[in-house]
Order: structure tokens, then sequence, then C-alpha cells
């Protein structure tokens, strides 16, 4: 009796054993949220490096950042749009059992955060900003207002990229992003003053604090003469 309860037991624990040892290879298998890594490096450990006071360090971080990063997130954003559907609805159904989670990003999640990873590196992705402005202007309607942001974030090649977001400030899918973008360009954003000042009136508490934020960036005194505080 006591053998046959052990053996119980043990094949009890095998296969609780075996359940986990499934549920853990299907969350490798079908997720999908395994950071991205540039020789052996991810996105933030690359941005540190630009930001360090070490030539050598900084430098590499620049020529990885040129040679393999911006063109592989770039090509995301145009590039990543297929999941497959089965694929997709296997995921589903087995995040529904108890204990289950598989982490799935979408293909328009993995081109939004594309545009947002450029952003966040600021100047440095200046490269990047010929892409960022076809996505902007294109049908990827996901993908615009990240890309709009990390335009501000880049801030670069002011004479090409002010004048687009000052035209998307017309849209209204896009007019907050475009209004913090403007702001992050400072004084060089003047020109977009006369049509961020009338949006104040805009019955959106999104667009509101965009274009109050970005005003006080742009021009403080036209800022206040508006009733920005």
């Amino acid at each position: 009796m006591l053998k046959r309860l052990k053996r119980l037991l043990i094949g009890a624990a095998l296969g609780a054993g075996a359940v986990v040892a499934g549920i853990w290879f299907l969350s490798v298998t079908l997720g999908n949220n395994q950071e991205v890594l540039y020789q052996g490096k991810s996105c933030s450990y690359w941005r540190e490096q630009l930001n360090k006071h070490e030539p050598d360090a900084s430098n590499q971080a620049k020529v990885i950042l040129n040679a393999r990063i911006i063109p592989q997130l770039t090509d995301k954003i145009f590039h990543d749009t297929n999941d497959s559907s089965f694929r997709m609805a296997l995921v589903e159904k087995l995040n529904v059992l108890p204990g289950v989670f598989i982490n799935y990003n979408s293909a328009l999640s993995r081109r939004v955060s594309a545009a947002n990873d450029l952003g966040e590196f600021g100047p440095a992705a200046k490269a990047a900003i010929p892409v960022l402005l076809e996505a902007v202007k294109g049908r990827d309607e996901g993908v615009r207002g990240p890309a709009a942001e990390a335009l501000g974030k880049i801030h670069g090649d002011p004479d090409v990229v002010i004048p687009v977001l000052i035209a998307l400030l017309d849209d209204k899918d896009l007019s907050d992003e475009a209004a913090a973008a403007l702001g992050n360009y400072g004084g060089l954003s003047k020109a977009a003053v006369p049509k961020l000042i009338p949006m104040l009136k805009i019955p959106d508490k999104d667009v509101q604090v965009a274009v109050r934020v970005a005003l006080k960036k742009i021009d403080p005194e036209a800022a206040a003469k508006a009733g920005v505080k």
C-alpha cells in the first residue's frame, strides 16, 4: 500500500513537472517578448554608452547605432507587418488556462516600439529622420504618432522637420504629438506659434496640455500673453 502511494506521488510530481516544463516551453516558443540584442547588447546599453564621457565607448556606440540599430529599427517600422494568425489564436486560447501567460506582441506594437526606440536615442539617431518623416506622412495610423514624437526627441534637421510638424497640427489625430515635438525644438519652432495659440481653445485635454508645454518652450513671452502659466 505504501509503495503504491509512493509511486502515485512520484507520478503526480513528475506529471506536474511536465506541465510546468510544457508551459515554460510554450512561453518561450510562442511568446516574442525577448529583447532584441545588437552585438549582444540591448538598446538601453548602447544608449548608456553614448552618454558616457569615454570616447572609446561613445564612439563604439555611435558605430553600432548607425550600422546596426537604426537600419534594423527603420526596417521594422515599414516591413514588420505580418503576424501568424494561427500563432496568435493559439496564444489567446492558452492564455485563458490557469497559470498560463504567454506574452505576444503584435506587429503593430513592434512597429510602435521601433519608432519609440529610435526617439529614445535622441539627436544621435539623426540618420533615422528621413524614415520617420516618411512614417508620419504614411498610412500606418498606429505608427504616425510615435514617429512624430520620435522626431521631436531627435530634434534634428529643423529646416526639414519643423514645416512637416507644423502641417501636422491640422491633423486632429496627431495634433498633440506634433505640438509636443515642436516644443522640443524650442525657439526654432517660432513659426508654429500662430497656429499653436488658437489650439488652446480646442476642447481636448491632451491637446491643450501639449500646446501649453510647447508654447512655454518655444516662446515664453507669447505663451504668457496667451494666458499660459
